[in-house]
């Protein structure tokens, strides 16, 4: 017998209506590891030609190191800053493009403009003075050696 409880069904309902934005944020989820949701404040909601307004970025945590790949298509590699510290990384891109059409009776000059930023809180500390990041083909690609502390964290336990 269970006692009824009038609110279980919204709470129910609350539970899952906060899982379907946070899959909607996070984008792709690999291995047991998902990486938290953007800031909401800073996140524009559009995309425009081909640069997408919030990276997608997976997690890969490798027996020595933590890898962040961001998928961030149509940005110049020196519009990218990366910043590190032992437990957080924060990434952000901007983007302009400017078009100009002069013809005898018809001039058109359009501008576009965007900036994004995207924060990651790691599930373990990384030496971050050793930490390197290369772009190539729109993917980012930071990779985080894990502290020797956090190395020695990780111990199986044999089941009797």
């Amino acid at each position: 017998m269970v006692l009824w409880d009038p609110f279980r069904d919204l709470y129910r309902m609350e539970r899952d209506i906060g899982r379907m934005f946070d899959e909607f944020w996070t984008g792709r989820v690999k291995g047991e590891k998902q990486l938290p949701a953007p800031e909401r404040a800073k996140v524009p909601a559009e995309s425009e030609k081909g640069f997408t307004a919030v990276a997608t970025a997976d997690l890969i945590d490798k027996k020595d190191a933590l890898v962040i790949r961001a998928e961030i298509p149509g940005v110049a590699k020196d519009n990218i800053k990366v910043n590190v510290t032992e437990d957080r990384v924060d990434i952000s891109a901007e983007v302009e493009r400017k078009k100009e059409e002069k013809e005898e009776n018809y001039y058109c000059c359009e501008r576009t403009y965007g900036a994004w930023q995207r924060s990651f809180s790691l599930p373990e500390r990384v030496k971050s003075e050793q930490a390197k990041a290369k772009y190539k083909d729109g993917v980012l690609e930071i990779t985080l050696p894990k502290t020797e502390e956090e190395k020695k964290k990780k111990r199986e336990l044999k089941i009797e």
